[in-house]
Formats: C-alpha cells, sequence, structure tokens
C-alpha cells in the first residue's frame, strides 16, 4: 500500500509538471499588446496596416498593426449606430460592416480613408470620412456646412443618403442634399451639392442649382451626371458649372423614374405632366430633349434603357419605346423582373416572379421561348446563353434558343463555390467535384473528380492565387492548376481541447473570393426604386458586348473592367495541435506547406488577421489584443 502511494505522488507530481509545460508552453510572447478600459467588441484590418478596433462603449479605435501603438480613439464617431435596427425590428449590433475602408490599386495612400455611413431610414442618419492613420475627420455634412433640418429625431446636418459618397474615379467626396425649407412661406424646394477633395478635406466647389437622390455618374469625359428629383444635369467636375440642366415641367411634379443606356448617350425620364405622365428622351451630351411621349399609367414606371430604346413596365403594360422617334414600336403582356437584353436578334430576357424565364423578340415584342423553373434567378450572359440558378443555388445554362444547355440532373448543384480567374472562364466546387466551364461556348468538364476531406468537414472557400486554385475548409487545404493537377492536399487535425468547440470566428482568415461579375449581377436582384438606374442591366451589357466581339477592343476594354478574384494574402491560418500546445500554422497558399507556427491562449477565438504579412490579431481576454507575427 505504501509503494501504491508513493508511486501515485509521483505520479501526481509528474502531471503536475506537464500541467506546468503545459501552461509555460501557452506563453509564447505577442509581438504586441493591446488593453482597452472598454471591451473589444470587433477588429478590422485594413490594407495600410491599421487595425481599427471596436470598443463595448461604441468607440472607434486606431491601432498601428505593425507596433501595437494606439493612434487614436473617437468615442462618438460610431456612436448613433447602437440604435440601429434591421427589417425584424431588432438591434442590428455592433459590426465592421458599416465602415467602409477605401481602396484604389493605383495609390495605395487612399486606403488611409474611411467611411463610416449607416441608415435605418427613418430616425438614425451618418455620413462621416475620416483618415484611419491619424483620426481626424475629414469632411462630414456638418463639417460641409450643410443645413440643419429638423423635421422627426435628433437634429442633424441634412444630405441625401444614396447620393452622398466617395468618387474614386475623381478622389473626391460628394455631399449633395434637397428638402422642403418649412420655415419659409411657400416651403420652397432647396438643393445643395459640394464637392470636397479628399485629400485635403477642403470645399472645392458648391452649387444650390442641383442635387442627386443617387450617387452621381462619372461620364466617359470625367464630368458628373446628377439626377435629382426635380432638376437633372450634366456638372463640370473640376467647377461645378452645369454643361446643361434639365427641370421638371411642373414643380410641384417630381422625376420619378430614370433609366440610361449602357453607353450613357441617351437617358429616359418619366415625369407627372399635366394629367397625365411623359416620358423624355434626353441627349446626355447636350441636354436636349429628343422626343417626349405621354404615358397613362398610375403608378411610376420601371424604365430600362437599351441602344435601341427604352422598355417602360407599369402595372399594366410592357412597352418598348424606339430610341429615335419614342413610338411604340410594341407592347406584350404584363411582365415583370430584371430585363436583360441578350444582343442581335437574340430576344430581351425578362425573369418573372422567380418562376420563368421569358424572352421576347425585340422587333415585334412576341414571345420566343420560355423556360418554367422554380426560383429561377439569371446569373450572368456567357457566350453560350443564360447562366442562371434555381432555388436550391444549383446553376444551369439555357442556350439563346430556350433549350437546357445543362438542366435537371445536368446542372451543377448547389450550393455552389465560384471563382473566375479570366472573364471568358469558371471554376465551380459542387457537389464533391471541381468544374471548368468555358463561358464562350458553354462547355462544362469535371477537372476534379472526388473531393474528399478529412473529418468529413465540406469545402467553404475556393480562391484563385494567381497561379493556383486553393480549396478550403477549417482543418483541409486542397491546391490544384487549372487542368486539375493536384498540386497538394494537407490535413491538420483539430485541437483534441475544447479550444475548438469555442472557437466562434473561423480561424483560417481567408478572403472569401466569389466570381465578381456573377457577384454584380447578384445585386441586381435586390435592385432598388424605379428612380434608380439599373445597373445590373449595365453590367449585364457590358458582359453581352464582351462575349459578342470576344477578339475586338471591347474585349480589351471589358478585361479592365474585369479583376479577376485574387486572394490578397497568400497565407492560410489554420488551428490545430502545434505541439507546443493548440495553436495556428501558417500556410502558405501556394505550395500547400508550413512556413510558420504560434501557440496561442485557450480562451477567446481569432479576431482578424493580415493574411499578407502574417500577422495574427487575437483576442485573449475581453479587453485585450495581441499583434503576433510570424
Amino acid at each position: 500500500m505504501k509503494q501504491l502511494v508513493k508511486t501515485t505522488r509521483v505520479s501526481i507530481l509528474a502531471c503536475l509538471i506537464l500541467v506546468i509545460a503545459g501552461v509555460n508552453s501557452f506563453a509564447q510572447e505577442p509581438q504586441w499588446k493591446l488593453t482597452l478600459e472598454k471591451g473589444v467588441e470587433w477588429t478590422k484590418y485594413t490594407p495600410n496596416k491599421i487595425l481599427l478596433v471596436g470598443s463595448t462603449d461604441w468607440g472607434l479605435h486606431g491601432v498601428d498593426a505593425t507596433t501595437g501603438k494606439l493612434l487614436w480613439s473617437n468615442e462618438d464617431l460610431y456612436n448613433s449606430a447602437k440604435a440601429l435596427k434591421g427589417p425584424d425590428g431588432k438591434k442590428v449590433g455592433y459590426t465592421p460592416d458599416l465602415i467602409r475602408v477605401l481602396e484604389d490599386p493605383n495609390d495605395p495612400s487612399i486606403s488611409d480613408y474611411a467611411i463610416v455611413k449607416y441608415t435605418d431610414n427613418i430616425l438614425v442618419k451618418n455620413f462621416v470620412v475620416i483618415n484611419i492613420r491619424t483620426g481626424e475627420l475629414v469632411i462630414n455634412p456638418k463639417m460641409a456646412g450643410m443645413p440643419v433640418v429638423k423635421i422627426i429625431g435628433p437634429e442633424q446636418a441634412t444630405f441625401n443618403y444614396e447620393g452622398s459618397d466617395y468618387i474614386p474615379e475623381l478622389k473626391g467626396v460628394i455631399i449633395t442634399a434637397s428638402w422642403e425649407d418649412l420655415t419659409k412661406a411657400g416651403k420652397p424646394y432647396m438643393q445643395i451639392t459640394k464637392f470636397i477633395d479628399l485629400a485635403t478635406g477642403k470645399i472645392a466647389w458648391e452649387s444650390d442649382q442641383f442635387s442627386s437622390k443617387f450617387l452621381p455618374v462619372v461620364t466617359d469625359d470625367n464630368h458628373l451626371l446628377f439626377i435629382g428629383e426635380k432638376t437633372s444635369a450634366k456638372i463640370n467636375s473640376k467647377t461645378g458649372q452645369p454643361f446643361w440642366t434639365f427641370e421638371v415641367a411642373e414643380k410641384k411634379n417630381n422625376f420619378e423614374a430614370f433609366d440610361a443606356n449602357i453607353r450613357l448617350t441617351e437617358g429616359y425620364f418619366y415625369q407627372k405632366k399635366g394629367n397625365q405622365g411623359v416620358v423624355s428622351a434626353v441627349e446626355l451630351s447636350s441636354g436636349k430633349v429628343l422626343w417626349e411621349k405621354p404615358l397613362a399609367t398610375k403608378d411610376a414606371p420601371v424604365l430600362t434603357a437599351e441602344n435601341f430604346g427604352v422598355i417602360v413596365a407599369d402595372e399594366k403594360n410592357f412597352t418598348l419605346m424606339e430610341a429615335e422617334t419614342g413610338n411604340t414600336k410594341w407592347s406584350a403582356k404584363k411582365l415583370s423582373g430584371i430585363v436583360v437584353d441578350l444582343g442581335r436578334d437574340r430576344g430581351i430576357a425578362v425573369g418573372e416572379k422567380d418562376k420563368y424565364l421569358t424572352v421576347l423578340d425585340k422587333n415585334t415584342g412576341a414571345e420566343k421561348w420560355s423556360q418554367k423553373i422554380k426560383g429561377i434567378q439569371i446569373d450572368q450572359l456567357t457566350g453560350a446563353g443564360i447562366m442562371y440558378l434555381d432555388e436550391n443555388g444549383s446553376v444551369g445554362l439555357i442556350d439563346f434558343e430556350g433549350n437546357l444547355k445543362w438542366g435537371g440532373k445536368d446542372m451543377i448543384q448547389g450550393p455552389v463555390l465560384r471563382v473566375k480567374p479570366a472573364l471568358d472562364r469558371e471554376i465551380f466546387y459542387a457537389d464533391e467535384k471541381v468544374y471548368l466551364v468555358n463561358l464562350v461556348n458553354g462547355e462544362k468538364n469535371v477537372i476534379v473528380n472526388k473531393v474528399e476531406f478529412e473529418e468529413k468537414e465540406t469545402p467553404d472557400a475556393l480562391e484563385f492565387t494567381g497561379s493556383n486554385f486553393v480549396l478550403s475548409s477549417s482543418q483541409n487545404m486542397i491546391g490544384f492548376d487549372e487542368s486539375g493537377n493536384i498540386l497538394f492536399k494537407e490535413h491538420w487535425a483539430s485541437p483534441k481541447i475544447s479550444l475548438a468547440g469555442r472557437i466562434a470566428l473561423r480561424t483560417m482568415q481567408v478572403a472569401m473570393v466569389a466570381m465578381a461579375s456573377a457577384a454584380a449581377y447578384q445585386q441586381g436582384l435586390t435592385q432598388g426604386s424605379a428612380f434608380a438606374p439599373t445597373s445590373i442591366s449595365k453590367q449585364y451589357g457590358y458582359q453581352r458586348e464582351f462575349f459578342e466581339d470576344m477578339a475586338g477592343a471591347f474585349g480589351q476594354a471589358a478585361n479592365q473592367r474585369f479583376k479577376a478574384s485574387k486572394s490578397r494574402g497568400l497565407f492560410n491560418f489554420i488551428l490545430t495541435d502545434v505541439g507546443e500546445g493548440v495553436g495556428l500554422v501558417k500556410v502558405d497558399k501556394v505550395s500547400g506547406k508550413e512556413v510558420g507556427k504560434i501557440v496561442l491562449n485557450d480562451k477567446e477565438p481569432i479576431y482578424d488577421s493580415d493574411p499578407e504579412n502574417g500577422m495574427i490579431f487575437y483576442k485573449p481576454t475581453k479587453k485585450e489584443v495581441y499583434g503576433y507575427l510570424f
């Protein structure tokens, strides 16, 4: 019995030594430590190596991500966001999505600036441009001298939310507003617009002659097209002077719908005039009214401009007005949905009520063909036809004659991951297979037939690094080339302690990539009011023209518009047992090899990372952020 006791004591001592060794293994020193008096709520790493930190008191802080030095703090910048509520009436919560860091591939200094912008469309509205390196407020409506208007809620400087933002082509900020002045007799309609140089924060020009309800369009000659409720104008971007203006016929009325063709040569306006509605065609280079046609409708129609005319869809009719004369060329049965010109004589496609895809003859309005598919949504145009999604997220292809090129069981079965290395081809992962799709001819080939991950994981990220593709999950990575050759296949076992179960955010901080043009097209599925230009149709137009003229000059322009999806960083970070304890391995995405490791505490999830330089920003406690470099 004594021997047993002695052995037990030795065993206990040995265990204590192991525990102490284990604890010490977690004592790896970070590059820097930051402690905030209030709790750390979120972090956001920016391209210029600034770590934005949101604290639990709704403060915002800027940290040098390399040294951990606290550069600035602002307790008021973000504060009103705590009152935001979602469509369900519940508070939105603290999110970094309300802050947009600006980027310009040709000017890295632009990423020293960020826009804080949010609204609940009722009481809360905020718009601030901030220098995230210094914490200095560059501009906001109040600083710009916009008028203070109080109708309901807190007193604030007024601005049109959708019309005020950064314009990258001009490296400046537009702040624009329109309102009725209730303090003056007759409640006059007021407008004001100010253009602010981003670098200096100074007002370059201002005018009380025009405003815009959505962000002004930059024209081919680098000037600005403003579409307001009562005044539309082309403005000299350097001086703020109008080249032309187009006013509503009666001041009591508004422009209620607008769209412009893909080349921005003609714009189409709908307004009330007398007892009827009117559609006007305006030459956007000169402001000349080309024609004006009456329209009998109760509600504002949706206008879809094409080079051959404008499609007017109201509560009863779906009508094509000719570009040159405005004469009604044809009227079709009532249709509703995204309108897409398929080019040449292929017709006009309309996605209807998530049930039908209908194509009309653009010369007669007659139905050429229709496909009924539950949940159908137009995804993109290809050289071989219309790519679409069904209710399950599966991807199919209909040729321009209405035949299912991929349909039913031959679809790429969703849900899918996708990445587009070039405008004419796309890589899909779905149902344990990797597909290469030629977007010119519609050919679809399986290049990796069976993807199996350890621990029964399912891939949740597909990336193009610029030289290879990476398919990954939390603990697995596969690298392959466009021919389907497997370059590497690696697995890192999940930690055997409870840390894995407590990680709230995925530790592999990849830049989740999706095919750039498809993402733009999907935005069109939630397109705004009839007043706003349908940018979705413009994106389809660019895609259509590219495939119509693959070898021509426009093909080059289209490729310039399209930027192939590439991961910002060269590394993934994966949570696993690193020998001395649980931590992260740093994995090169091109080779699949480990190039570093780090041991972490078993408390909180990683909050952010810099995959380009290999830094991890880790939250060990509620009030701290540690920066690790490896």
